[in-house]
C-alpha cells in the first residue's frame, strides 16, 4: 500500500482510525524523509526540512492516531517533497 492510499484509508476511518495503519503511514512518511535526506549533504537539511519540523512530529507523536496528527503529518509530508524537488532543482543549474 503506497503512502498515498495508506492516507485515503485513515481519513475513511477518521473517527476511530486502525492504529497500525497509522502507524505504518507514520513510518513509511519518516522512512522516507530519512531516506531522501541521506542522499543530500547535512548543510541542506535545513533547507529542505518543513518549518517547525521538530515541533510539528513533537505534536504528532504527543497525539497519535488522532486526525489532527494524521492531517499534520501529510502536510509535512507535502511540503517535504517540494521543497527536496526545489533544492534538487536549484542544485542541478
Amino acid at each position: 500500500m503506497t503512502i498515498e492510499e495508506m492516507y485515503q484509508k485513515l481519513l475513511e476511518e477518521a473517527r476511530n482510525p486502525d492504529p497500525a495503519l497509522y502507524d505504518a503511514y507514520r513510518s513509511a512518511i519518516v522512512s522516507h524523509i530519512d531516506e531522501v535526506l541521506g542522499d543530500m549533504p547535512g548543510e541542506a537539511h535545513a533547507e529542505v526540512l518543513p518549518f517547525n519540523f521538530r515541533e510539528r512530529m513533537d505534536y504528532i507523536l504527543s497525539r497519535p492516531y488522532q486526525y489532527h496528527s494524521i492531517i499534520q503529518l501529510k502536510a509535512l509530508h507535502d511540503e517535504f517533497i517540494k521543497k527536496s524537488a526545489s533544492y534538487r532543482i536549484r542544485k542541478s543549474r
